[in-house]
This record gives C-alpha cells, structure tokens and sequence, in this order.
C-alpha cells in the first residue's frame, strides 16, 4: 500500500523542493522555543536531533501539534517567503512563480494530503479561492495569504484553523475579510415542492457546465440536517461549492417526514428550480436585495429539485437510500 504524505510532510518537502529551506531550517523557524517535549523545548531538540525532526516534526500526523508549538504562524510566513523569494531569484526565476505555485499544485498537494488524512480538503481549497476571489485584495497579498494558508495548514493539519489565522491577519492588515464576492443570483418566480415520505433519504450530486461531478453528497436524516457551505465543518456538511458560496451558505434537514432547506444569512442567496415544473423558488435573496431584518421561511425540496447557490454552484436533489419505518 502507498504510504500517505501529511499536511506537515507536505509543507517541508515543498519547502525543500521549491524554496531550498532544509528541514531543519524551516522547522526553527516555524517552532517556538517555549514548547517543550519531554522537558527539552521542541526547537532546540528538532535543532539537534535529526530522528526527532523526521519523525516527530516532518511526519507529524495532522493536530498533534496546538498553535502554542508554532512560532507566530503570520511572522515565520514572512520569514520563510522571503527565503523562497531569494532561491527564485538566485536561480533567476520570475518571482511570480512564487504566487502561482502556491495557488496551484502546491494546493493540489496539501488538498490530497488533508484529505488522505481522513478531514475535507474541500476546506483548504474553499478558503483558497476565497482569498483569490477577493476584490478588495492586491494580487500580491492573495500569494501572500496563498502561501500563509499552505503554511499554517501544514502545520497544525486543520483546514479550518489555518483559514482562520489566515482570516484574522486580514482584517488586521488589509482591513477586510475573506469574504464570499458577491454575484447575482436571479429574480424570484413562485415556488412549488413535493412532499417526501419518511422512507426517502436524498444527497446531492454537483452539476458542472451541465455534467454531474461525483460523489453523490449524501443529507443528514437528522434533526440537525447537512449544511452547504465553503468552510462548513459538520460530518454530514458539503463543502462542494464554488467560490461564491458563503462559508454556511444553507442548510437542508428533514422534519415529519418532509425535506426543507433555509438560507443560512449567505451573501449571494439560494435558488431551488422545481424538477417537476422547472418553476424556481427564491430560498434566500442575495444579501444586496434583503431588507434589513428581513427573513425568509424555509421551502420543501424533492428529488430531481436542483438548487443553485451563488450563480454557478448547482446540485441535483437525489434519492439516495430507502428505508422502512
């Protein structure tokens, strides 16, 4: 059996690979001299222990390590990009290579890594197309916030974890967030749905340019329902979506034995198109045509119902399982 890279050995061996940083030179940057591992500050033994820096550090599986074992993840970002800069333009590389590794198969990498680890690669990828769909950002700060997601993912194995730190260095220093742009949905049109038997349960398979993108997202019977969303984290959640899809951009539950779905607040609002009639049902307007206070009630949905969040993210609505009751 092939043996599974981590996000951490994803981060060194990219750093080694692309930027020239040995092992051990990353890893002093990246670790805080105040952790201690077995009474010796982690630093220090992954300094002078070559066993204990591969082991320990570079295979580390994903969350064995908090944030209090990381230096300032934001600062040794810095540090270590200006290290890769330099590489590049030793090797007389165009430094924009740097941006578009970053965007590119060094996510392809830690994606498959995330998800070979057993969590939603779906997450890293979401924040990262977040981060390059904002307006608000100047291009080198997107390879800048690119590479400091691919760093603090590696690093503490967490998706989620990363794109909040990453979230949180952008409202201090660029004051904005990374948030979802803003589309246009589409006018709303009368609504109609089927009711659904107890027996039915349904997932959802994404449509792309009109073709189905498999797998088949299977819904949560339970009371708490799936959400849809670009950073949703719940085991039942899908995290499917293009970049204007809101980080919980809906959820969808059953309840008496009917199927409903409710806009979660998202800011380029939710469309559900009838399979049967092919009428639509405005679920969520987007946030620009909510009023202030406003709230809209939740809408039944059957099998064949597709629904579009955002403009380009579709879903047909399938029946997936049947049960007795």
């Amino acid at each position: 059996m092939a043996h599974m890279e981590t996000p951490s050995q994803i981060l060194y061996a990219d750093l080694r690979a692309f930027g020239h940083i040995s092992n051990r030179a990353a890893a002093l940057i990246l670790l805080s001299p105040q952790t201690s591992v077995n009474g010796m500050p982690i630093r220090s033994r992954a300094g002078t222990d070559r066993t204990f820096l591969s082991r320990e550090i570079v295979h580390a599986r994903p969350g064995k390590y908090g944030l209090e074992a990381f230096n300032n993840l934001p600062h040794a970002t810095q540090q270590l990009k200006m290290l890769v800069l330099s590489h590049l333009k030793d090797e007389g590389k165009d430094p924009a290579s740097f941006g578009q590794h970053y965007r590119t198969d060094a996510c392809r990498a830690m994606c498959s890594a995330i998800t070979a680890a057993g969590l939603d690669g779906n997450l890293y990828r979401n924040a990262l197309d977040k981060i390059l769909a904002s307006d608000d950002l100047p291009e080198a700060a997107k390879s800048h916030l690119a590479f400091m997601l691919f760093i603090a993912a590696g690093c503490l194995g967490n998706p989620l974890s990363a794109a909040s730190i990453v979230d949180a260095y952008t409202i201090e220093n660029y004051s904005c967030e990374i948030s979802t742009p803003q589309t246009r949905v589409g006018d709303g049109y009368a609504a109609a749905a089927e009711t659904q038997g107890h027996d039915i349960c349904l997932g959802l398979l994404r449509i792309v340019n009109g073709e189905a993108k498999p797998p088949i997202h299977p819904l949560s019977t339970g009371p708490e329902g799936s959400v849809i969303g670009a950073l949703a984290s719940g085991a039942a959640d899908v995290t499917d979506v293009g970049d204007d899809v809101s980080r919980r951009h809906a959820r969808i539950w059953r309840e008496n034995g009917s199927w409903w779905v409710e806009g979660l607040n998202s800011t380029n609002g939710t469309v559900l198109i009838s399979g049967d009639t092919r009428q639509t049902t405005v679920v969520e307007p987007p946030r620009t045509e909510r009023g202030a206070g406003s709230a809209t009630a939740p809408v039944r949905i059957a099998m064949s119902d597709v629904l579009r969040l955002g403009s380009t993210t579709e879903f047909l609505v399938m029946r997936i399982a049947s049960t007795k009751q």
